[in-house]
């Protein structure tokens, strides 16, 4: 039976009775007392209480919730910052020294290793300053030098994969359930369980999967997505990065493979009554929750959840799906994701 914290006035209410019990006490020393005490044990009450939700992760504050991970070995993704090459142009032989800052839309970037440009060019690795991501651009987004260097164009272009692996904090939410996940799922010498920690503990990793056997007797597949990015699948340094993690924890035994599933979008073709903007928004939305809930890796997407979620959105009356007609049924690597409405 759980206990039942006692209020204050039932605290004042005991009080009173237990040093007299009659109505000369409103005016008396003691009434002052019989108030005054119990708003005192009220307050240790209150911190017993507190105390108690302290003691299970999934009540428990960020000090104590941080305490519960770092004692089955689960921390806190800290900020990560974001990284990458960008070309330099100009003249034949200028040089381009390391620490040189450029800086987009107020992010700042160094270069990391000098260089000297040839044929009028030259690739250069840089590294956003603060972590975040909002260090991350995209392929052929410019950057500008905040200082001139002799020799040298003052915008820079950023090159074909990117400027990626840029992390905010974690969010404490996200972090508590990696907690909880360890206590229910105890270490066990590398499990599937245990590759799927192992590869949700790093930066940038917000679901993963493991597979026995992946490319052969001996093999592991792991495989990670970051919801929190506009594109889900990771470039290929993060995943060098998450692989190089997982070799230093994994059993001497297998042979590992990480990558990042294939994404294949389905497209839905939808005849809906009553066909208004509204309706619209709420039936793309009921789809895009149905993925985030369901799909998983090589998993069915099964045709009647696909209908209850279009029925289940606010003001739709009736609807017909004509496509996809049946069950979509991924291949083994493939991630099924949400690609778009076309309205009849």
């Amino acid at each position: 039976m759980p206990f039942e914290t006692p209020n204050l006035p039932l605290l004042v209410s005991r009080t009173s009775a237990d040093l007299e019990g009659s109505a000369g006490l409103r005016r008396s020393d003691s009434a002052v007392l019989a108030r005054v005490h119990p708003a005192a044990v009220y307050g240790l009450y209150q911190y017993l209480d507190w105390q108690y939700r302290q003691l299970f992760p999934d009540t428990a504050e960020e000090e104590a919730l941080l305490r519960h991970g770092s004692s089955r070995g689960v921390y806190r993704k800290e900020p990560t910052h974001a990284g990458g090459v960008a070309l330099f142009v100009g003249s034949t032989d200028a040089v381009v020294d390391a620490g040189t800052r450029l800086e987009r839309d107020g992010v700042l970037y160094e270069v990391q290793a000098g260089v000297i440009l040839v044929g009028g060019a030259a690739v250069a690795t840089i590294r956003a300053v603060d972590a975040g991501v909002q260090g991350n651009q995209s392929a052929g987004a410019v950057l500008q030098l905040v200082s001139p260097v002799l020799g040298v164009e003052s915008s820079v272009t950023v090159g074909a994969v990117g400027i990626t692996g840029g992390t905010d904090v974690e969010e404490l939410e996200d972090c508590r359930a990696r907690v909880m996940a360890r206590f229910r799922n105890v270490p066990h010498g590398g499990s599937a369980d245990d590759y799927v920690s192992w590869a949700t503990d790093q930066p940038g990793v917000t679901r993963a999967w493991c597979r026995r056997n992946w490319v052969g007797p001996g093999t592991v597949g792991v495989f990670v997505v970051n919801d929190a990015a506009a594109d889900i699948t990771l470039p290929a340094a993060d995943l060098d990065r998450i692989k190089a993690a997982l070799e230093a924890l994994r059993p001497v035994t297998p042979e590992l493979v990480v990558r990042s599933p294939v994404l294949r979008p389905v497209v839905y073709r939808i005849d809906l009554t009553p066909d208004e903007p509204r309706v619209r928004a709420a039936v793309e939305k009921a789809l895009q929750q149905l993925h985030d809930r369901e799909s998983d890796l090589g998993a069915r997407m099964l045709w009647t959840h696909m209908g209850e979620a279009i029925s289940g959105a606010a003001g739709e009356k009736d609807h017909t799906l004509v496509q996809p007609a049946d069950d979509v049924v991924p291949a083994a690597g493939e991630l099924l994701v949400y690609g778009g409405v076309e309205w009849l």
